[in-house]
């Protein structure tokens, strides 16, 4: 990528933008609903450049990026990487998220094929993005748009020929896209030509200068955004309505004129005052792209929701008839699609391409007739190969990694968000850092969080605070550093070095996590920032606990990740092993005397127990007891959790870790709220921000703060790959050179299984590691024969911890009786090297 050569290119704008001046929309908030809308403007800020290449071309490449999200068309073919069979592969919202004060990212593309022997244009355009838009809570200053690119031409005769961007080009506010924004949606009519097709067709003016962007331009690397093809989903099915019919409710319920499912959803004609609901069957992240006839100047708009109103009354928090879209919880985001038809007989072809949807459903509406002749939902977000497959003897429990996996693809959209649709869809620190464990198995984030962490550094504050969002939108020092929240920077350094080995992500965040201790260290013991709690719990946990433990917690971490780079790097970090090695205890130390007293713990919640397990603050002569009371609590509330954020993201984790796979699987398989099949048992196809996001019982849960795409409950998926499936990482080996394979079978007896459920009998998982990939799978025969088979990667080695079910166990390994096992709390464990075994 030609990085220096773009750096001689000048920022441009144009003279004529008036920046926008809204403020952060959480104020007097006006809730999404079909009363408002978005306004059009005059179209989005367009540069253009003529030039002719007169002498045959070797080859030719664009570096280019922007301050908002930008497009960039040469000749009317929009840009993007061409295939060996000629198409394209687009990379979406370019040039994604970072913290703009600090650095943009730039995209290269060989250019070659794009252009002709004689006169070529290239056009760009910009979208507010993330940089101007809502979004950005006007911490970038809602200042104007801006882009910058480099060509570079090389000729068949050696020569060079640069176009970069100057005064000198041209632009213009125009074009059929007159409103853009990643929260509202978009607002195109069609019948405006678009200056990508006819240049001349418009009036040009000359761009001006920029200087607000004063940081780093850096090559965009792996994972980009993009359209996952292989995700496209067409809806299941349609339902059109035409008005309102009485049922004695608020709201009414909607009154049906026609059905359709499959194929039947496409080629639907739709007349003036109907309405088309459409049903993906999956609430997804991405956009609609549809094919449409009807008479020139038909105005569509297509709106987007996750759930539909389920009786129309206002007692269950519906918003509208029953059987219509329920658009309320999507806060102050419009998110929709308003589409002016040019009229072509042909018809016409729509997807947005600056700004991204979260949705289930489609609701389309018209001011004329019109024909839908297609329709399809794109997935889009960061591209990273999935990894995993996972498959148990329990539909609900499938159902539920199913929506683990959907909630990943939909929020790890250049950051991790929290959530994919409504007013926010920022980075919060807490959702990352506790869900990052179960994102490693699912697919290779690797490259996905070296991005981030360098987010996250741009984003620290001078005193070393990382921030609640990344990149940061909040200013204010309330917003940094907070427990568990700000420990991001930590973990997510640590847990993804060890699933994938690469070193670098620990080195080159390193001085930032020791930025980030010394400002702890700056508030002092009863300073510590700590806002959230255990977030959304059922029983909270005290503020001053948590952040103590967490502060703890941190200088465990930086001890063992000093111990990593000690390895290879010498003795300065083996002296910071010491060093934060000293500072744990110290802080162990004042954790007991500050929460322990007469040998127990002060705060009795289930995520304070397992806070004090997993962050190894307990002396030895307490641990035992702890175990009981948490299981005790565990029991006591009808084997239900009550855990918030922070104690669901370790809670059947920490219960193996300690014996009680029992009472993690009676978690994992409870129905009723709160519980992880609980809202499995609502409907539910992605994870929600809250046990009771909605009930069949009650109706929706507060729209205040009510997402249905909110992933950080799914980090239970950790626990399922490495305890329920047996996968698990090897400290002394990141990267599963060498790992360990530990399956725990469901062995509840009777007496242990709680009301109505069942066990688990089989579960098959693959993982494809860095070292290759390794297969785990074990099955239960009749209540009482334990197989476990198992494929260990060619130059990979394994510890097999194999539970032994029964008195007088004998092992064998593919027939052959183990004779060397060493027996340890009811496991038998022993090494295996690259292979295919059956274990029984």
């Amino acid at each position: 990528m030609n990085c220096e050569l773009i750096n001689k290119a000048k920022w441009i704008s144009s003279p004529d933008e008036k920046p926008a001046s809204h403020g952060p929309s959480w104020e007097n908030m006006i809730y999404n609903s079909k009363k408002v809308s978005i306004t059009p403007e005059d179209g989005i800020p367009t540069f253009r450049k003529h030039f002719n290449c007169n002498k045959t071309i070797k080859s030719a490449d664009l570096t280019i990026t922007a301050l908002g999200n930008f497009e960039a068309y040469i000749n009317g073919e929009r840009v993007g990487t061409k295939n060996m069979d000629g198409s394209a592969t687009f990379e979406e919202l370019k040039p994604g998220w970072t913290d703009y004060t600090k650095r943009v990212l730039s995209f290269n593309y060989d250019i070659s094929s794009y252009l002709a022997s004689g006169e070529n244009d290239i056009i760009m355009k910009v979208s507010r993005g993330w940089y101007a838009g809502r979004i950005s809570f006007g911490y970038y200053g809602y200042k104007k748009r801006a882009i910058i690119a480099a060509i570079d031409i090389v000729y068949t005769d050696g020569s060079h020929e640069y176009i970069l961007t100057d005064s000198d080009w041209d632009c213009t506010i125009t074009g059929p896209l007159l409103f853009a924004d990643i929260w509202d949606g978009e607002y195109y009519d069609s019948r405006i030509t678009d200056c990508t097709q006819k240049t001349d067709a418009v009036k040009w003016d000359k761009a001006e200068l920029n200087t607000d962007f004063s940081g780093e331009i850096s090559p965009a690397e792996e994972p980009h955004i993009r359209v996952r093809k292989n995700l496209t989903l067409c809806p299941l099915s349609a339902v059109l309505y035409d008005g309102i019919k009485e049922n004695g409710t608020d709201f009414g319920e909607i009154k049906i004129q026609k059905t359709a499912i499959g194929k039947s959803c496409e080629h639907m004609d739709i007349a003036k005052g109907s309405t088309l609901l459409l049903d993906f069957g999956q609430n997804m992240v991405g956009r609609p792209r549809f094919r449409i006839k009807a008479a020139r100047g038909v105005t569509i708009t297509v709106y987007c929701a996750e759930l539909l109103n389920d009786s129309g009354e206002l007692s269950r928090r519906n918003d509208g008839p029953s059987g219509s879209a329920y658009l309320a919880n999507y806060r102050s985001a419009r998110s929709r699609i308003i589409y002016i038809a040019n009229g072509d007989v042909k018809g016409e072809e729509y997807f947005p391409l600056h700004t991204f949807f979260g949705f289930r459903y489609l609701e389309i509406e018209a001011d004329g007739d019109f024909e839908l002749c297609s329709m399809l939902g794109e997935v889009i977000g960061s591209d990273t190969t999935e990894l995993s497959t996972l498959v148990t003897s329990n539909e609900e429990v499938n159902r539920l990694y199913s929506n683990i996996l959907w909630g990943q693809r939909g929020n790890y959209l250049s950051i991790p968000t929290d959530c994919p649709q409504r007013d926010e869809r920022l980075g919060w620190t807490g959702d990352t850092q506790i869900f990052c464990g179960a994102a490693a198995y699912n697919a290779d984030v690797n490259g996905f969080f070296k991005k981030w962490l360098r987010d996250a550094r741009d984003s620290q504050s001078e005193k070393g605070g990382y921030c609640d969002v990344i990149p940061r939108v909040f200013p204010d020092e309330n917003h940094d550093s907070n427990a568990a929240w700000g420990d991001a920077g930590l973990i997510v350094p640590y847990k993804i070095y060890l699933a994938f080995g690469d070193k670098s992500i620990l080195s080159e965040h390193y001085e930032s996590m020791e930025k980030y201790m010394d400002c702890l260290a700056g508030y002092g013991i009863d300073g510590l920032h700590n806002e959230f709690g255990d977030w959304l719990a059922y029983d909270p946990t005290g503020n001053r606990y948590m952040a103590i433990a967490c502060y703890a917690y941190n200088a465990y971490l930086m001890a063992k990740i000093s111990g990593f780079l000690s390895v290879s790097s010498g003795d300065d970090y083996d002296i910071k092993h010491i060093a934060y090695d000293k500072l744990f205890n110290e802080l162990k130390s004042i954790f007991a005397e500050k929460f322990i007293v007469n040998g127990e713990l002060t705060e009795t919640s289930q995520t304070a127990y397992l806070i004090a397990l997993r962050f190894k603050l307990l002396p030895d002569s307490m641990i035992k007891k702890i175990i009981s009371q948490l299981e005790a609590k565990i029991k006591d509330n009808k084997y239900t959790l009550s855990t918030g954020f922070v104690g669901t993201g370790i809670l059947n984790q920490t219960l193996s870790e300690f014996g009680m796979d029992g009472i993690a699987y009676s978690l994992l398989l409870q129905t009723a709220d709160p519980s992880w099949l609980y809202s499995v048992r609502q409907g539910a196809t992605t994870i929600w921000e809250r046990w009771n996001s909605y009930t069949l019982e009650n109706g929706f849960g507060d729209v205040g703060m009510n997402s249905f795409n909110h992933y950080a409950y799914g980090a239970v998926c950790e626990w399922m790959f490495e305890s329920m499936a047996g996968i698990a990482i090897d400290e002394s080996s990141p990267g599963y050179k060498h790992f360990v394979l530990s399956p725990r079978p469901d062995t509840r007896a009777d007496d242990e299984l709680p009301a109505g459920q069942e066990r688990i009998t089989y579960v098959k998982a693959t993982y494809n590691s860095t070292a290759g990939l390794i297969k785990s799978s074990w099955e239960i025969i009749d209540g009482k024969k334990f197989i476990y088979r198992a494929s260990i990667p060619e130059g990979a080695s394994a510890t097999i911890r194999f539970p032994l079910i029964g008195a007088g166990s004998t092992i064998k390994v593919n027939g052959v009786i183990v004779s060397d096992a060493e027996i340890h709390d009811n496991f038998a464990i022993f090494e295996l090297g690259a292979g295919d075994y059956m274990i029984e």
